[in-house]
């Protein structure tokens, strides 16, 4: 096996393949750079036009939120080859995930409403 010439690193992989890889590779790189660059953007347009006054901020809570799936989505589908894996292997993998994100979203529900309570009581 010759390391030198590319498409032998991964021996299943033809040279067309091998290059539309590559193409792959920097399609979800220029992705993932738009959507954190637009990101970053738009949280310091927020911070400049609304400030800490408020505002709607659970808008950019959204905005973010979807930006940060979309990045998950590329990442996991080109950086973990899960694009080219069978169907239940994919849901095999995203099931935790899925289960990790609502989790997150209980325990954030769940604090609040024990914030609330002890705001009601003022035990504390």
């Amino acid at each position: 096996m010759n390391f030198e010439v590319p498409s032998e690193g991964h021996l299943h992989w033809t040279e067309e393949e091998y290059k539309d890889s590559i193409k792959d590779v920097w399609k979800t790189i220029w992705i993932l750079s738009f959507v954190t660059i637009a990101e970053v953007g738009i949280a310091i347009g927020y911070d400049l036009l609304v400030g800490d006054g408020g505002g709607a901020k659970w808008v950019i809570n959204l905005i973010m939120a979807i930006a940060s799936i979309i990045k998950v989505y590329f990442i996991m589908g080109t950086f973990m080859h899960l694009k080219h894996e069978k169907k239940w292997f994919i849901i095999t993998v995203f099931a935790p995930f899925l289960f990790l994100i609502w989790a997150i979203i209980a325990f954030v529900l769940e604090g609040d409403s024990w914030n609330s309570m002890r705001q009601l009581l003022n035990a504390f």
